[in-house]
């Protein structure tokens, strides 16, 4: 896949696209340089740039029937090979407790150290989110979220002290997690593992209606996602969509529209948003059919893959 950098501009009632404009094509391609000092809560820089675009399941049936680059979201564990990936969301066969404490000449260490040399070499920055959806229930034998908080900042650490530079730290949450009472233990920040180790806010966005845990109500993205977008702004990190679906309608393709119209009004501040074109993974939702199947959803996401706003 080619290989973008990044780049953060001020914030000054300028649109992504004018700036992209008056600085030419080389400069549009860069981003995300480190944030300038702590968070703000009224953030003083905005990120600019491309939005990364793709799909996490079936990539390559997306682009055949796109005839499209379609950028992937892969999953791996620190067990294993480190899968090719503009994203990568890894996990562990250990619990949480047991990664926030592995020490050099334990196998989970050294198998981090590999991940983190692996994607080193690599070209290109990487979203990289450890031990996603920690706040579901199929979870709570990981630990705690102060298990979790503290792996979380034990992987982010041991990568830093490789010299690792070209990754951006992605916290992996559902979408419920934003809209979730505070005070109940889903609730996004519960799960936060600060600001000194997350670049990005993750949520994974579905449009359920009448399957799996559907109630009925039809969804756009925007209502979706805007929580989460909420919560990215309330401490200058970036957004993105590790995962975004929704069930097989009449109204699949507009939708999907409209998802794409709401990314690119609020482009400024989305990292990366990947479909999941997949088949259920978890049984409990196996009636919902989130594969795209028709030309006009084709279309329909082909032209966000296609719109000058994202990158692959």
């Amino acid at each position: 896949m080619p290989h973008t950098a990044f780049f953060r501009m001020p914030k000054n009632r300028v649109s992504a696209r004018t700036v992209r404009a008056a600085v030419g094509v080389a400069a549009a391609t860069t981003r995300f340089a480190p944030p300038p000092g702590p968070p703000k809560a009224t953030p003083t820089l905005l990120p600019g740039g491309k939005v990364y675009a793709g799909a996490a399941g079936d990539a390559a049936a997306l682009q055949t029937a796109t005839r499209t680059p379609v950028g992937v979201h892969a999953y791996g564990k620190f067990e294993g090979s480190v899968p090719q990936g503009r994203m990568i969301t890894v996990g562990s066969s250990s619990n949480w407790r047991t990664v926030a404490a592995a020490q050099p000449g334990s196998a989970l260490y050294t198998n981090i150290v590999r991940w983190a040399t692996t994607i080193k070499s690599r070209g290109g920055v990487v979203l990289l989110a450890y031990s996603h959806e920690p706040e579901v229930a199929s979870n709570t034998s990981m630990g705690s979220a102060a298990d979790f908080k503290a792996a979380f900042a034990r992987v982010v650490t041991i990568f830093r002290q490789q010299g690792v530079t070209n990754v951006k730290y992605t916290l992996q949450l559902t979408a419920w997690a934003f809209r979730a009472n505070p005070r109940d233990r889903v609730a996004a920040a519960n799960w936060y593992p600060g600001d000194g180790y997350v670049d990005v806010v993750g949520a994974d966005a579905y449009n359920w209606y009448t399957c799996g845990e559907g109630r009925g109500n039809w969804m756009e993205l925007s209502a979706l996602a805007a929580p989460a977008l909420a919560f990215a702004k309330a401490r200058n990190k970036f957004v993105a969509l590790p995962e975004f679906g929704v069930t097989r309608d009449a109204r699949r393709a507009q939708w999907l529209t409209n998802a794409k119209n709401y990314i690119v009004a609020n482009e400024a501040w989305f990292a990366g948003v990947y479909y999941f074109n997949r088949p259920p993974t978890n049984q409990k939702n196996a009636n919902c059919v989130w594969t795209l199947s028709s030309s006009a959803e084709y279309a329909a996401y082909g032209s966000l893959l296609r719109d000058p706003n994202f990158a692959y």
